[in-house]
Formats: C-alpha cells, structure tokens, sequence
C-alpha cells in the first residue's frame, strides 16, 4: 500500500503496558517509520477486557510509559482509558480519537496475539468499518491469516518477531532473574527502585 507523506497519520498504540518493554517500543517506532506516522500515542488501559487483573497500578504503568518514550518526540501517553470508568474499550476511545483528531488518519496498531481475536472486540465490524489495523507479528502467527466474517483492512508491519511480552518480565521478576535490556534502562530502575512487582 502506498503511504502519502503529505497525510497526516496518527497510530493508536492501546495495551496494558505491565510493564513497558523493548518489544512495545520497536514496533511503535517501526509503525511510525513504516506508516509515516505524525506520531503515536500509547493508551494504557485501565481495565482491559481480555485480560486478567493488572499487576501494577496506572500509576506506576503511566510512570513506567513516561521514561520509556522520553526523547523520542514523536511518542506521547493519552490516559484517555485510565480517567475513564469502567471496562476499557478501543472502540470508545477510538471515538474520542476520531472527534479530536478530526482531520487524521487514525490507525490501530495492535499485536498479533489481540487482532486474531478480533470478532470479540466491542463493535469490532464498526472499528474494522473506520479504522486500518497495524498489525505486529509473533512467531506464534505462523503465516496464516485470520478469517474474520466481515472485512478488515489491516498490513502486517515488516518487522523481526519479537518475543518480548510483559508476562515474562514479570514471571523473571518473580524468579530473580534478569530484566535487563528486556525493559529501557530507566524502567529497569523504576521497577527496581519502586518494588513494582515485589
């Protein structure tokens, strides 16, 4: 697909983020390089719907989100989910993006794990009607396509599988293992420094 550079584009990086890792950051930023991006926002959830309950709290993750992006100007955080009450749905914040940035091309960049499970998201035919997805392969994708019954328009970014997750640094911290280099420098300190996951 070709991008036009004059478009504005903005991705919508929505996840738990518990915490931050590497893994987040190389596919925001290989999302912004790949799309032309004008910038990506991270959407930290307060309470995901499909996942179990979160292990730090949207204190620290917004915290933890703030020094990882730090000096990359095109990143920024909307807590948008997090001062919102209940269940955090993309496709309500979606609206609000969609509102606020009136005149952009809004796109949804999301992991491979959550877009095969698509059909389960709230008012997923609307947000596949509006929206095009930026999807990050794992290794577990295995070159198959999903099949959804209605029509998604989504690329599947060029980039290495990273096999990062915000499950194992937490299952390392448990462990005493290391953490280091799976998290920014800074994270690392602030997970340390704060007991996040003690």
């Amino acid at each position: 697909m070709a991008m036009d550079s004059s478009e504005n584009k903005i991705g919508v990086f929505g996840g738990c983020f518990d915490p931050v890792h590497t893994g987040h950051l190389i596919v925001a930023e290989m999302a912004r390089e790949q799309f032309r991006l004008e910038k990506v926002i991270f959407v930290p959830a307060k309470i995901p719907p499909h996942r179990g309950r979160l292990v730090a709290s949207s204190e620290h993750r917004i915290e933890m989100l703030k020094l990882a992006i730090k000096g990359n100007p095109a990143f920024e955080i909307s807590d948008v989910e997090i001062s919102r009450e209940g269940v955090s749905y993309t496709y309500d914040t979606m609206m609000i993006f969609k509102e606020k940035f009136f005149f952009t091309s809004l796109y949804i960049i999301v992991g491979w794990d959550a877009f095969v499970i698509l059909p389960s998201w709230r008012n997923a035919e609307k947000l596949a009607q509006d929206f095009l997805f930026i999807v990050a392969p794992r290794i577990t994708e295995k070159n198959q396509m999903p099949r959804f019954h209605f029509d998604v328009k989504y690329i599947m970014l060029d980039i290495p599988r990273i096999e990062i997750s915000s499950t194992l640094v937490r299952q390392r911290i448990k462990a005493r293992r290391s953490i280091r280099y799976l998290v920014p420098d800074e994270v690392f300190n602030y997970i340390i420094r704060e007991n996040v996951y003690g």
